[in-house]
């Protein structure tokens, strides 16, 4: 694999505690076992010692903290993250035309920015996102989530890894799969509904009768989304007024 050099001055080398402590507040999912992973993958290449112990520098660090950033914020799978950092030829991107803050220069390709087609395979999903196996099967069970079958096996696509890293937060305040169902089972209802208006008209002969169904479609879906937001609020506030705290919002 090509070495990526990032524009920044060294300093001694750090170890894989160091490492993760230096990052933990910018990325407080970031585990010890995540790095190990990411190295495995090819991602990171770290020094090793006479005895081992692996050494990060400065450099490795800020390519530790461009990859997390992508997976973060551009919800990029590792085979992709991989395929362009193979790709990169030093001083053609910097790193901060693709996520704001990141120093140095990187080649990569527009499409890593605008990529659409976000997948994370199945296999991988635990260790990317740091989440249980048995928690990734239940949401599943409960349909919150279903993998597609791919060439390389089956996988999630972006939807899903969004719903995934949600799902991951909510149970940190003790939400289960078991009560995210709730979630499912009205938008069952709601999809239902919003095909027995729209269908009709998506079945006709006339591409701009198409063409409206569409878009009120989207309409439908957009509306549904603002009344929710303000049926949880009202209902959030009517259910904590006895606690006398201003509710922030």
């Amino acid at each position: 694999m090509r070495t990526v050099i990032l524009m920044e001055k060294q300093k001694d080398k750090m170890s894989i505690g160091d490492l993760l402590k230096s990052m933990k507040d910018e990325f407080p999912d970031l585990t010890i076992s995540k790095i190990r992973f990411l190295e495995s993958e090819g991602l990171i290449e770290p020094e090793r010692t006479p005895s081992g112990y692996r050494k990060f520098s400065q450099a490795d660090a800020q390519r530790l903290r461009f990859i997390l950033k992508l997976q973060r914020e551009k919800y990029l799978p590792l085979k992709v993250i991989r395929e362009k950092i193979d790709e990169l030829e030093s001083g053609k991107v910097r790193a901060g035309d693709l996520v704001p803050g990141m120093m140095g220069s990187l080649e990569v390709g527009e499409d890593l920015v605008a990529y659409d087609d976000a997948t994370l395979l199945l296999e991988h999903a635990p260790q990317v996102l740091d989440i249980d196996p048995l928690f990734l099967s239940t949401l599943e069970e409960f349909g919150l989530i279903c993998p597609h079958e791919g060439d390389d096996g089956p996988y999630y696509d972006k939807e899903d890894v969004k719903i995934l890293r949600i799902a991951r937060e909510f149970s940190r305040y003790g939400l289960e799969p078991r009560h995210m169902r709730m979630y499912e089972n009205l938008t069952d209802r709601e999809a239902l509904a919003f095909e027995q208006i729209i269908l009709p008209a998506l079945k006709s002969k006339d591409p701009e009768a198409k063409r409206r169904a569409l878009d009120n479609l989207l309409q439908l879906v957009n509306l549904s989304r603002e009344l929710k937001d303000l049926l949880l609020k009202n209902r959030v506030k009517e259910y904590f007024q006895k606690s006398n705290q201003p509710i922030p919002f």
